[in-house]
């Protein structure tokens, strides 16, 4: 039975017709944020190319992007294929980094050396399978220190493990955590006899900005960014004790320094030559190294002038808690380099407190830091 043409259109299965997709709107594409990372509405997304190979990952909205690259780093290094042969020990690496990072190191000798003694003794060994020859690594730094400073070997530590980081990741680079570093030896103390400071500081030219900034370290004890940062209404020297306001570390917090004797007329020399600002500490080292020749004294620099007066104050037998507070030590640990503690000074401090026992004396009031009319500064001040 033939079907006629419009019993077969009917019979026909019929095409859905699709209906045409609204627009999307446009804050939902995707905005570059930075490289190889964009955001969306979903999130934020990394993606990377290695050889031909993409990958994307994802994060939640609000994921830092220190983070990210730290992610997007790894999955560049795991897309990476090491190739057959040779060509993935330490040995070849080392090549490769040295030459990736030869424009980017200032001491690219001193990094080329410590990575040719790696290479030298590990340099056949697969760089990803150097973690399992953590044991020998040690071994080897080890051997290292019997002859050379702790610095120096830690630098030989850190540039393995740096090209580990560089080439494969930070990941990679993790397994390096077991690597021994060595603790390096405490701090020498650099002071010198206040009396050989003050024999040098008087053949400086009288009245100059540098002998009256040097002296009113010598009295004070500041550090030369916080006599730069000084200016007039921070002398306090019409107070029945007079006192030099002083920035401590990077919060803006205050600090009194008691101008007492001497340091009372570093102070009106400081101010009346109006030696404010800043100044050059190797300028002054060379004036310094001058006026050394000329008093027939070793010469010296502007730091050794704070530590000095640091170490004048416990050898009098100051306490540790009010030089640190007035230093401005986080760490007590510091201010101890600048005098190790000795048997007289024990002995002294007992002496001082029998003597405090029979006849107490009275406790003196705080100073009363009243910020001047007009003054910007609104820092509670500490002494």
């Amino acid at each position: 039975m033939t079907q006629t043409a419009a019993q077969a259109a009917a019979a026909a299965p019929k095409r859905r017709t699709r209906k045409a997709e609204p627009a999307k709107p446009a804050g939902r594409r995707r905005v570059r944020v930075a490289e190889g990372i964009y955001r969306d509405r979903h999130g934020l997304a990394a993606t990377v190319k290695v050889n031909g190979v993409q990958r994307e990952i994802r994060f939640p909205a609000g994921t830092p992007l220190k983070t990210i690259r730290a992610k997007r780093d790894e999955l560049r290094a795991s897309l990476r294929t090491v190739p057959a042969g040779e060509r993935h020990t330490l040995a070849h690496d080392a090549a490769r980094y040295l030459h990736q990072v030869g424009g980017e190191l200032v001491s690219i000798a001193d990094r080329r050396h410590h990575i040719d003694l790696w290479t030298a003794c590990f340099g056949h060994i697969r760089t990803l399978e150097l973690p399992q020859h953590t044991a020998a690594l040690n071994d080897q730094l080890r051997q290292w220190r019997e002859t050379r400073s702790a610095s120096a070997c830690n630098h030989r530590r850190d540039a393995l493990t740096n090209l580990v980081k560089t080439l494969y990741g930070r990941r990679a680079a993790a397994e390096f955590v077991d690597l021994v570093r060595f603790a390096p030896p405490p701090p020498k103390p650099r002071w010198i006899e206040r009396t050989h400071i003050a024999d040098v500081l008087a053949q400086l030219t009288p009245g100059s900005k540098t002998v009256v900034r040097l002296r009113l370290m010598h009295w004070t004890g500041m550090r030369p960014s916080q006599m730069a940062r000084l200016q007039p209404d921070d002398f306090r020297l019409n107070e029945p004790t007079p006192f030099v306001v002083v920035p401590r570390g990077k919060g803006g917090r205050l600090a009194a320094i008691p101008l007492v004797g001497e340091g009372l007329k570093a102070a009106r020399e400081f101010t009346d030559a109006r030696a404010y600002g800043r100044w050059s500490c190797p300028s002054a080292n060379k004036a310094l190294e001058r006026a050394a020749r000329k008093a027939g004294r070793p010469a010296f620099t502007v730091y050794q002038i704070r530590h000095s007066f640091a170490t004048g104050l416990r050898r009098t037998g100051s306490d540790v808690a009010d030089i640190q507070d007035l230093y401005g030590h986080t760490d007590p640990e510091t201010t101890m380099i600048y005098a190790p503690p000795q048997l007289q000074k024990h002995a002294d401090a007992i002496a001082r407190l029998e003597r405090a026992d029979r006849s107490p004396a009275p406790v003196p009031h705080g100073i009363r830091l009243a910020e001047p009319a007009g003054s910007f500064r609104e820092s509670s001040v500490s002494y």
